[in-house]
């Protein structure tokens, strides 16, 4: 695992870092960390896919790890698209350092909100995509939580967006009343280990302006859905105690939505029991496997279509 500075969207300089785990492997991955963490948090998962023959690529996303160390949970405007344009010129470095031919993108929870706005823009340059910890947040919460979100971020960008972290992580928590960011992880040392990290519960409550930008790149996301084409390789996988995912209805909403607005049929698996991070969870294991067994299915396909 290495990690360079590299100057992306905007002239920005953003912390990547590469696993160079195959001298030559058989595709490349993209990996795409959620809210409040980094991607050195993915290490462990990394190195799997690195013995199953896949390097790997990712980010600290803007504001957020090394990225933004003096800045971090506070949102930039147009840093939701900025983003999602820099995981394209992810992809391309992956390709031209690897020589690799097909290339995937796997997203965790804002990750997730992230690759989904991301193939409906770039789904010609890979060949796959998991969106991991995802939904399908839509409707009146989403217009609500926009308008709110505006205007807080108007009258003070900087603020901390209380009200949105009450409604979703605080709520998450008192459903299983075992202490903070329980949510996350039925592992509790995993649980431990991230309210320990300044990088992750550190950070602190997101800013008004952070939540203005996502919750904008969700809405324009929903809007143009119908772009992902219908024979795009697509996972969507969650735990099925996962508040974000709205506790396994929400990931199957957005299964539905692919298939209504493009005639895209993705694969959907939800863990029994699993809470938001199924990378991390106690049945992590089988979450590796299973979604190796995904991208090896994607090669084996692309194989025979040569």
């Amino acid at each position: 695992m290495t990690t360079e500075f590299v100057e992306m969207t905007g002239e920005k300089k953003v912390a990547v870092t590469f696993w160079d785990n195959v001298a030559a492997p058989r595709a490349a991955v993209v990996m795409v960390h959620g809210m409040c963490e980094y991607i050195a948090r993915y290490d462990d998962f990394c190195k799997f896919l690195g013995a199953n023959g896949y390097n790997v690529i990712g980010m600290d996303n803007r504001a957020f790890g090394d990225t933004d160390p003096d800045t971090r949970g506070l949102g930039q405007v147009g840093m939701f698209e900025n983003t999602v344009d820099d995981i394209k010129l992810e992809v391309d470095m992956a390709r031209a350092r690897w020589n690799v031919k097909r290339v995937y993108v796997i997203g965790h929870s804002y990750g997730s909100f992230l690759t989904q706005r991301f193939i409906e823009k770039y789904h010609d340059a890979v060949s796959g995509a998991i969106l991991c910890g995802s939904a399908l947040q839509s409707g009146i919460m989403l217009s609500i939580g926009k308008k709110l979100a505006r205007k807080q971020a108007k009258k003070d960008p900087d603020s901390e967006g209380k009200t949105f972290a009450k409604l979703t992580f605080e709520k998450y928590d008192k459903k299983f009343g075992e202490g903070e960011n329980a949510w996350i992880n039925r592992d509790k040392a995993e649980v431990e280990k991230y309210n320990a990290d300044e990088k992750c519960a550190g950070v602190g409550i997101c800013s008004a302006l952070f939540y203005k930008e996502l919750f904008e790149g969700i809405d324009r996301t929903n809007k143009n859905r119908a772009l992902v084409p219908p024979d795009f390789k697509l996972m969507i996988a969650s735990g099925d105690a996962d508040g974000v995912g709205g506790f396994g209805k929400l990931v199957e909403k957005l299964r539905k939505e692919y298939k209504k607005k493009s005639g895209l049929d993705a694969r959907l698996k939800l863990y029994p029991g699993g809470r938001h991070e199924i990378l991390n969870e106690i049945n992590k294991g089988e979450v590796y496997e299973d979604f190796v067994e995904f991208l090896d299915s994607c090669e084996e396909q692309a194989e025979m279509d040569r």
